[in-house]
């Protein structure tokens, strides 16, 4: 499993980081992603997009991450999707 991530999984003072909130609800889920940092800013347009911004793009829709792609090619786009999906599916 892929967990594509902006710049990392460090934590935000005061709002927190959706990347962090992301990656901490994997691991502890017992799960052990591969992080891939996608840089850039989802907000810019996609001429000026990152490749891995663009690959986050073609499989969700979006240039906003996280985005987490399952090993079997199903991605989980979001946040509060990806903390549900490790909530439902603790690692073996």
């Amino acid at each position: 499993m892929r967990l594509y991530v902006c710049w990392g999984t460090f934590d935000v003072p005061v709002k927190g980081h959706v990347c962090h909130d992301a990656h901490r609800a994997l691991t502890a889920a017992g799960h052990d992603p591969e992080v891939v940092h996608a840089h850039s800013f989802g907000g810019l347009p996609g001429l000026v997009q990152t490749p891995t911004r663009k690959k986050v793009r073609a499989a969700t829709g979006r240039y906003w991450v996280p985005a987490l792609e399952l090993d079997d090619g199903t991605w989980v786009g979001g946040t509060k999707k990806i903390v549900a999906w490790a909530a439902a599916h603790p690692a073996a």
